[in-house]
């Protein structure tokens, strides 16, 4: 856009300024830069529009006018040229976050315009620390809020201004944290917003398609929104009403999780879960009622909700491919859903030993390795080997916790090999010792096959070893000499060359480098085999 077409803008007629816009807005749909502006007639531009919009003549253009900003603004490059006070106050005037203007809804012919302005403060407020610092007043924050809340009554705002709604409120919460805490305890957010899940996950349940799939875009942006107001809340010393926030979050999760069917809700409740701290995985677990359709008992209880997290965790894993196979490679998705049944696991006894039947039943299988295979039990197994840390960090801690954070007992359902790297990392390295006795308990009781064949499994492995040809079978003793001394300089070799470094498991369970291997072997010696100490000669008194 040039200069003569901003005069023309200044200057113009109605029809000249719908010309130059509308021109503009159909070439530029899909663009993300814009290099055609200079500071200067960016910043002349932003006071132009600011009249344009505010004046009553011009209102046949403010469609268009707030369709130019939406796409200028998705470019934060020199952004703050384009932004002024006036061009910030006429923009929430336009999408009705005034208070003078709090709890009323736009005309019918009104909409258009209402909802283009939310779609400008979205992508302004998200690319201009000036956008943020004016939509994050608390009196703005105050009418957002006030106007989401209102949607539980019979007039209520359609669901494409609902779902700009959240998305500004979720921009909002997560570039400016300060917000979280007056969202939080003095507009009660959290109770608001659940309230709102509710009433749309029933509609949504009875409603069409096309509406079921945008009542789940709102609810995903709801859900992002709660994750951003609790995200960061200490577990200790949390008040009464933030106690009861968690209680509610917990029972909006599982309500969601029985009622839902979209895989996008399902992870944005996922997401939350790993932020509901003890009070929330509470509510994941209720008394078994015969007459509740879709249960799943369990010790007289219902672990519906837990199911179908377990559910979306085995639909995750299949297809991924751990290693140079064919299928979807495993990405940091797979963290939140094994952090949620981690913390759930953990704090919920009945959780843990539920999900322990589910993914290590008593062991059967002996004569295959852990990974390998189809079972959940498998498919975990093979996250403990992958490079992603994030997500085999995830698979240990939720391995470990369901074997009630013993480490031979992790090892007898995983290998020693697949679980050493997260043991390292953790400080509990070291190889099981064939005299310590597992801790046995009614839900680890030994089955025949593994009993049978206890004595034979290779903990390395995780399973019966295959006992395979001797290599060194009819060779002379001068050749096991010389092949012993060509993998001795082999070695050394690659040990110089940085290539491999010598290391042993130290004090802190951790791999520690050696400088001197025969020095450490000497000294490991010594502490197995100790001098015994000189007894002084008994004398006669």
């Amino acid at each position: 856009m040039n200069s003569d077409d901003i005069t023309v803008i200044e200057s113009g007629s109605v029809a000249d300024l719908n010309r130059i816009l509308q021109e503009f807005n159909a070439r530029h749909t899909s663009t993300f830069t814009f290099s055609g502006f200079d500071a200067i007639g960016k910043k002349r531009l932003g006071e132009i529009l600011a009249r344009k919009l505010s004046a009553a003549e011009f209102a046949d253009a403010h469609s268009s006018s707030l369709e130019f900003l939406r796409l200028v603004a998705r470019d934060k490059t020199d952004l703050e040229n384009l932004i002024n006070d006036d061009l910030l106050h006429i923009l929430a005037v336009r999408a009705r976050l005034t208070k003078e203007l709090q709890g009323t809804l736009p005309a019918e012919h009104e909409i258009g315009v209402t909802t283009e302005a939310q779609k400008v403060l979205c992508n302004l407020v998200f690319h201009s620390a000036s956008g943020q610092r004016y939509f994050s007043r608390e009196e703005i924050v105050d009418v957002l809020m006030s106007r989401i809340s209102s949607n539980k009554e019979a007039a209520r705002w359609p669901l494409e201004n609902q779902l700009l709604d959240m998305k500004l409120l979720f921009i909002i919460s997560i570039l400016c944290a300060d917000t979280r805490v007056h969202l939080r305890n003095d507009l009660r957010a959290v109770q608001d917003l659940c309230v709102t899940v509710t009433m749309l996950a029933s509609s949504s349940a009875s409603g069409a398609a096309a509406e079921g799939s945008l009542v789940n875009s709102v609810l995903c942006e709801i859900l992002k929104v709660l994750f951003n107001l609790v995200c960061n809340m200490s577990p200790t010393n949390l008040t009464l009403g933030e106690e009861l926030d968690f209680v509610t979050l917990g029972n909006t999760c599982r309500e969601l999780l029985i009622s839902t069917t979209s895989p996008d809700v399902k992870k944005h409740v996922i997401n939350l879960l790993t932020v509901v701290k003890k009070f929330g995985y509470n509510q994941l677990v209720i008394p078994l009622d015969d007459g509740s359709p879709g249960a799943v008992p369990y010790e007289n209880f219902d672990l519906q909700a837990v199911s179908v997290i377990l559910k979306y965790l085995d639909e995750k894993l299949s297809g991924v491919t751990v290693g140079n196979g064919s299928g979807r490679s495993v990405d940091d998705s797979l963290a939140p859903v094994l952090c949620a049944l981690t913390e759930a696991a953990k704090t919920v006894p009945i959780i843990r030993k539920y999900l322990k039947t589910q993914i290590l039943p008593p062991l059967r299988d002996v004569h295959n390795r852990p990974e390998v295979g189809s079972s959940l039990r498998n498919k975990i197994c093979r996250l403990l080997t992958v490079p992603l840390v994030s997500v085999r960090d995830s698979a240990g801690d939720f391995l470990y916790i369901l074997c009630k954070n013993n480490v031979n007992r992790l090892i007898k359902y995983t290998g020693y090999g697949n679980a050493a790297g997260w043991l390292a990392d953790r400080g509990m390295m070291g190889l099981p010792r064939a005299h310590e006795e597992q801790m046995e308990d009614t839900e680890d009781s030994e089955t025949e096959e593994y009993e049978q064949h206890k004595h034979t499994i290779d903990p390395i492995t995780g399973a019966v070893k295959v006992e395979g040809p001797n290599p060194m079978e009819g060779m002379s003793e001068e050749q096991k000499e010389y092949y012993a001394h060509e993998l001795a300089l082999a070695l050394d070799k690659l040990i110089k060359k940085g290539d491999i470094k010598p290391a042993a498991i130290g004090p802190d369970g951790r791999p520690q480098m050696i400088d001197d291997v025969l020095k450490y072997r000497e000294e490991m010696l010594k502490q197995q085999n100790p001098k015994p100490k000189p007894q002084p000669d008994d004398e006669d008194g």
